[in-house]
């Protein structure tokens, strides 16, 4: 990273002579904490609230006869637009410097950098590092979708306000069909692309407010909120027709949600696992809404 990126661009510059008031008070009314002192085209210095602050000490008070040369930080070291921010880093360090004048490449001043540009930035740079590692822990690695994990988690939550509110709710599982044939005629490549094509459509399909997360080899599950049974069906349907112009098929199991069976978050997730079985015993392809009679039927795909 170089210097450029972190600079302020909000630099004042005063001529040598100019009365130490004059730059109090314009750092005051501009809020920057300091100033470049320039003698013509040269950077000769730089004054900053601590300058300022000890000349009055030292003078009693009195700085409306000191010039802005006489109360400067001299000599100063000017550092290139270009500069990466580990090598001023290292001056800071090694030279005690707590800011640098940045110049171009034809000695134009054009900005500065202070160790408080440099911590904000190192700051913003973990706390992004951070939501990195936080949003891969909630992905699948594979398909960029939310994870199981993550799901069951939401799942749960979601549940017992749906529970507690007597709100619908319904859980799609997605399963492709004939997937192991497909790995083992083309490969397991190509049989990855594939789940990565099911997942893009999958996510496209369904809600912003809708979760879609693999959950696990070739199954896909999707937990829409609020949504009726006519609604979801709809939404199983299109996902199911969707994927089948991707050039394979897959068959979905749907449970909604309320139902007598479904006192737990599991529950919901059974129901669709024996929906989804019904569907692949009936010629795959399609889509099975859970109802009572496939009740202890089935023992899962």
């Amino acid at each position: 990273m170089k210097v450029s990126y972190v600079m302020s661009k909000k630099v004042a510059t005063v001529p040598a002579g100019t009365n130490l008031v004059t730059v109090g008070r314009m750092m005051s009314e501009k809020k920057i904490s300091c100033v470049i002192v320039q003698d013509k085209d040269k950077i000769a210095g730089i004054i900053s609230e601590r300058d300022i602050v000890r000349r009055l000490a030292a003078n009693g008070g009195e700085i409306s006869k000191v010039k802005a040369n006489q109360a400067m930080s001299s000599p100063v070291q000017t550092l290139y637009s270009d500069t990466t921010l580990e090598r001023a880093v290292t001056l800071m360090t090694e030279k005690g410097f707590r800011r640098f004048p940045i110049i171009n490449r034809k000695d134009k001043l054009v900005g500065i950098v202070t160790q408080s540009d440099v911590l904000k930035t190192y700051v913003r740079e973990m706390e992004i590092a951070h939501e990195k590692v936080k949003d891969l822990a909630i992905r699948d690695y594979l398909t960029g979708m939310y994870n199981r994990r993550l799901f069951m988690t939401t799942l749960e939550k979601e549940f017992y306000r749906s529970k507690r509110y007597n709100t619908p709710m319904t859980i799609i599982m997605i399963d492709i069909d004939d997937f192991k044939e497909i790995n083992d005629k083309h490969g397991h490549q190509h049989g990855d692309r594939i789940l990565q094509t099911v997942g893009d459509i999958i996510r496209r399909q369904t809600r912003d407010a809708d979760i879609a997360a693999r959950y696990g080899g070739e199954e896909f599950i999707v937990l829409s909120n609020g949504t009726d049974k006519e609604h979801a069906d709809r939404l199983a349907e299109r996902l199911r027709s969707s994927i089948s112009e991707s050039g394979v098929t897959v068959s979905c199991g749907v449970a909604h949600y309320p139902n007598e069976k479904s006192r737990f978050p599991d529950d919901l997730i059974r129901l669709s696992d024996e929906a989804l079985y019904v569907a692949k015993r009936s010629g795959k392809n399609q889509v099975v809404s859970w109802d009572e009679s496939m009740e202890g039927k089935y023992n899962g795909t």
